[in-house]
């Protein structure tokens, strides 16, 4: 399972919201089981003071009833809500729902005080009942009320009870689990704005993240601005000493061999073809340090459009006398992931050498697949064998001596493609020439 902060707090929210439902559940069950046992007995108790007050002695010491209690329970079969007036364990008087049965109420177990006990009823059923001794003044012996009515009907109030209880708080879960959902979200806000401040860096399309956050979330800002701060720092001070140390070295290579030029002899010549093989390694290897410090630099982003857009004027001018026409194509809303520097460097290259070899045209196109960039240079020149395109991506490799340049260009832009994870492929033009395809990294 993925390490998520949103899942961790929800389930946690969760933990905690089920448990206090449960245990405000069974806590207000209890509360209303003994609010409705307490009504319960009242009730008795009040059926009790009626049949109380119902009751009269005659002179010669029976009982007589002036009027029967009114509920109309009492009146019905074995319905569950019995009365019973007993004295010396002999019945009085009885309810009609009683029918010819007697309640078991031993006259010893009662007091002059009221009483609840639990008995079997008729039909074996659980009555809850309430008994007391009255005394008349005129009575030999006194006399033992007894009232009963139904566990059942307290049991049933307390699972309709229950049952509306465990509805209303599963509503009242669900709507704290939504809202406590809502509210994570909402908290964690700031972090998926922060993730997407990110990717655009990382993309090019900022330099810095956003620093309007919030206070929790501020310093880890703070200390992310300052690493990329300090990462572009570290790059243009390398970039600055590596121009230095390159313009250190190149001037007194460009002396000796200025000054090996008046030596005509053997030795001249091998001091001016050293001197030319240590300048182009020296622009081989700074290039290639350039480029492994700026490949994977956050924040890199060329538009492909005005590179090439410049590179084709500067091209065109550059072989005017040739006549050499450049057009290109597709290039809107494509972005090199990289430094533009670099993008100049490979897509230059390539220019270049489609236009030494070009008759007269020269095209530039490019399409986006998914992340990659697909750049692809054409000439309508005479092309180069399948078997020879190899040859000239190595270093220093020539297919045609008279034409000039130094045979590093190719190779120069395929170390840079790869340090991009990129590369440089060559094939046969549909105008017969060549085509060379350039694939990069894309940026949004």
């Amino acid at each position: 399972m993925r390490n998520s902060l949103t899942l961790r707090l929800v389930l946690t929210s969760f933990a905690w919201i089920v448990t206090t439902l449960l245990v405000t559940a069974a806590l207000l069950v209890f509360l209303f089981r003994g609010h409705i046992e307490q009504r319960f007995e009242d009730l008795l108790h009040d059926h009790l003071e009626e049949l109380v007050a119902a009751s009269e002695l005659t002179r010669d010491g029976a009982l007589q009833m002036t009027w029967r209690p009114t509920d109309p329970r009492f009146n019905r079969p074995h319905s569950g809500w019995y009365w019973q007036i007993i004295r010396s364990g002999m019945p009085m008087a009885r309810s009609a729902s009683l029918w010819m049965e007697s309640l078991g109420v031993a006259e010893s177990a009662a007091g002059k005080s009221p009483q609840t006990f639990q008995l079997i009823g008729p039909e074996d059923e659980p009555l809850r009942a309430l008994t007391q001794q009255i005394t008349f003044p005129e009575a030999t012996a006194p006399l033992l009320y007894v009232v009963a009515g139904p566990i059942a009907d307290i049991d049933d109030n307390v699972r309709a009870f229950t049952a509306e209880v465990a509805m209303t708080l599963t509503v009242l879960g669900v709507g704290l689990l939504l809202v406590v959902w809502f509210q994570v979200r909402f908290g964690l806000r700031p972090l998926q704005a922060l993730q997407q401040a990110l990717a655009d860096v990382r993309q090019g399309k900022k330099q810095r993240l956003p620093e309007n956050n919030p206070v929790e979330v501020e310093p880890v800002v703070d200390e992310l601005n300052g690493l990329l701060d300090h990462n572009r720092a570290l790059l243009e001070r390398a970039r600055t000493q590596l121009g230095n140390l390159a313009h250190a070295l190149k001037n007194p290579l460009t002396v000796i061999r200025n000054e090996s030029k008046a030596v005509e002899n053997e030795m001249g010549r091998v001091i001016r073809e050293q001197t030319s093989a240590m300048a182009n390694s020296l622009d081989r290897y700074l290039s290639q340090a350039r480029i492994a410090g700026s490949a994977g630099l956050l924040g890199a982003r060329a538009d492909v459009e005005a590179i090439t857009a410049d590179l084709c004027f500067s091209m065109e001018r550059l072989y005017r006398e040739r006549g050499i026409g450049i057009q290109f194509s597709g290039l809107d809303g494509c972005w090199f992931r990289g430094e533009a520097e670099d993008l100049e460097e490979m897509l230059g290259n390539l220019l270049d050498n489609a236009c030494k070899w070009a008759r007269s045209q020269v095209s530039v196109r490019a399409e986006l697949r998914g992340d990659r960039l697909l750049i692809v240079v054409e000439d309508d020149g005479p092309g180069i064998p399948e078997q020879r395109r190899q040859e000239v991506l190595e270093r220093g490799r020539r297919l045609d001596e008279k034409v000039p340049g130094s045979g590093l260009g190719l190779d120069i832009a395929q170390d840079i493609a790869a340090l991009y994870r990129g590369s440089i492929t060559l094939n046969r033009a549909v105008s017969g020439g060549l085509s060379a395809r350039l694939e990069l990294p894309a940026a949004d």
